[in-house]
């Protein structure tokens, strides 16, 4: 998922499988959203209400994701001064009677703002500011732009349900995902990845400074992998990945800036060299991956052996509780639970054997798991502007 605020860890020493061991230090106090006022007092009137308001919420956002998609956003951001559709259709060159029935949701929906007569349109400069492409809220609108990718697949997902149903549905069946989650984690990643998120390791920086070999586990369209290939030339990256268009996307991107210390290779998790890479990595990246995976457990136990012995792994996953109830105030949880239905979940579900953890997974049997598949000193922290808990890990 994308990355922005989002609440740290809970509190509080318990030893159950839903809870972080006592011996394992807990980041900052929790900062979750405010509690619904007056659910305890509601009545179906009100409940009504609400869910009007939820219904025509969900409506904007898919022209939300038209304005992005079209570039709508960052016309009007470019705009000094009002301008008609026509004049709007004239500058994007796209149609100006969708632009106009476009412009009907944004200023209902109080985005944009228009004169009495309907004629002049502006989008105000600080939503401009929020709204256009790498704005304040790029990861917003992306996960705006997500919800139309998601629902191509939902009479897919819908038959899933039944009990004679498919398990899940496979990864091909997501045109243009990649490009989603590329966009989505490269927001995050470009304003913090070098800058703030590896300093806040000095001995993984120390280590990539010196020069060691690195795996990044489900690379996606490798982002990361450039970046900090470009920034540590002295160290070498193999990043993984199973999907076709990813890698080949990142392979593009490296003969492009003519980088010769990271590469690219298509190969299911499970199917990693073990002896071959046995002690190998001095650092391992799983950056939203390892809940996709068939088989998670596995898949640790052989990250375990891929380690070297003062090597350290970092994963990053959604910063939530195991526990359904725990997520109520959590901010964005319905949108997670929702996505990982909507794809984390289910694609896991579509391999064979698949456990289907989602990306909801959760902290608590995070940690335990981790544990189990034997790693050692794990540190918890939440990245500065992130929907993630880090774990960073040693052998």
């Amino acid at each position: 998922m994308a990355h922005a605020s989002v609440s740290p860890l809970d509190n509080g020493q318990v030893t159950g499988e839903n809870e972080l061991p006592a011996s394992i230090p807990t980041p900052p106090p929790p900062n979750m959203g405010p509690s619904p006022p007056g659910l305890e007092k509601e009545n179906i009137e009100l409940f009504g209400f609400r869910m009007g308001q939820t219904v025509n919420s969900g409506f904007l956002l898919l022209s939300i994701a038209m304005g992005r998609e079209t570039g709508l956003f960052d016309a009007l951001a470019n705009f000094t001064e009002p301008k008609t559709s026509k004049e709007i259709a004239e500058a994007t060159g796209l149609k100006e009677r969708y632009i106009r029935e476009w412009l009907g949701a944004m200023v209902t929906g109080q985005i944009v703002e228009s004169n009495e007569t309907s004629t002049r349109f502006l989008l105000p400069p600080h939503r401009a500011a929020f709204l256009r492409t790498g704005g304040f809220g790029e990861e917003m609108t992306l996960l705006a732009a997500a919800l139309p990718m998601q629902c191509s697949v939902f009479d897919k997902v819908l038959n899933c349900f039944k009990e004679d149903g498919p398990r899940g549905v496979p990864y091909k069946h997501y045109c243009g995902f990649q490009k989603f989650m590329n966009a989505c984690s490269s927001a995050w990643w470009n304003r913090h990845l070098i800058s703030d998120f590896i300093p806040s390791m000095p001995e993984v920086q120390e280590m990539l400074e010196k020069g060691i070999d690195v795996l990044d586990l489900g690379c996606g369209s490798g982002g990361a992998s450039i970046l900090l290939a470009e920034r540590f030339p002295k160290s070498t990256f193999i990043a993984i990945d199973i999907s076709d268009d990813a890698i080949n996307t990142a392979k593009s991107t490296v003969t492009e800036k003519k980088l010769t210390n990271v590469t690219f290779l298509k190969m299911d998790a499970l199917e990693m060299p073990e002896e071959k890479w046995q002690g190998k990595f001095g650092y391992v990246l799983a950056w939203d991956s390892i809940h996709d995976m068939a088989q998670p457990e596995v898949v640790l136990n052989l990250l375990h052996k891929c380690l070297s012995n003062n090597g350290r792994m970092t994963v990053m996953e959604v910063n939530a509780h195991s526990e359904i109830a725990q997520n109520v105030n959590m901010p964005f949880a319905s949108t997670f639970y929702t996505n990982s239905l909507m794809h984390c979940m289910t694609v896991s579900l579509a391999f064979e054997d698949g456990q289907g953890f989602g990306n909801m997974y959760g902290r608590q049997k995070l940690m335990a798991l981790l544990q189990l598949t034997g790693f050692n000193d794990i540190q918890t922290s939440v990245p500065n502007m992130s929907f993630n808990c880090h774990f960073l890990c040693s052998k």
